[in-house]
């Protein structure tokens, strides 16, 4: 498969460099809204958001390994097993998240850096859609559903990476667009607009109940 290296702007791309490798040897992958529009190149994406499987007991022994690294990282928010900060500019996230892994990671390897698979990806995409969907998130869904999976098979594997039978509230969610409707278009390269995003996605939950 070719990645769509397009999404990212340079100042992004040289970040990947340096600091994707640095990840990789500290256990972390990425995932979240960059990480899809690598695979597709739907849309732009301004951060990078890293995930382990491992505890992450103090993010704050995190920050010091990335600066031994070295890795300039200006460290911002901190919440139990949750690190924010910036690197060039460029913000950059750490999560643990102890959820299993579906599918293989993939390599990028001109960056040295491993991806969730896509099932892995639309499983946390529609996380993301039940806590507070953003319009990137449902954007995100849209581009899954066309390319990737259908809904009802998203739903399969959503029971399985969490260890839940009711998605009720996934359904919920993905038909909860207020918050979204306050946000802006994020860059597109997909011609596809915010209306036919919401039909879509409103069709396919008709379709799964």
């Amino acid at each position: 498969m070719r990645w769509h290296l397009e999404v990212l702007d340079e100042a992004q791309r040289e970040v990947l460099r340096r600091f994707g490798p640095v990840a990789g040897r500290l256990g972390f992958y990425l995932g979240g809204g960059t990480a899809l529009a690598l695979y597709f190149g739907h849309r732009s994406s301004v951060d990078f958001d890293w995930f382990t499987p491992e505890r992450l007991e103090d993010p704050l022994v995190l920050a010091e390994e990335l600066r031994d690294e070295g890795i300039q990282f200006e460290t911002g928010q901190v919440a139990r097993g949750t690190l924010h900060g910036f690197v060039s500019g460029v913000r950059v996230s750490f999560f643990e998240y102890r959820y299993p892994l579906l599918g293989s990671l993939r390599s990028l390897e001109d960056f040295g850096l491993e991806v969730a698979s896509l099932d892995d990806l639309a499983c946390m995409k529609l996380s993301a859609v039940v806590q507070r969907g953003s319009r990137k998130d449902f954007i995100d869904v849209y581009a899954l559903g066309t390319r990737h999976r259908s809904l009802a098979e998203m739903l399969g594997l959503y029971r399985r990476k969490y260890g839940v039978e009711d998605v009720v509230h996934v359904l919920y969610g993905l038909l909860y667009f207020d918050d979204a409707e306050r946000e802006d278009m994020p860059r597109m390269f997909w011609d596809v607009g915010w209306d036919m995003v919401k039909a879509t996605i409103r069709r396919w939950v008709k379709e799964v109940v």
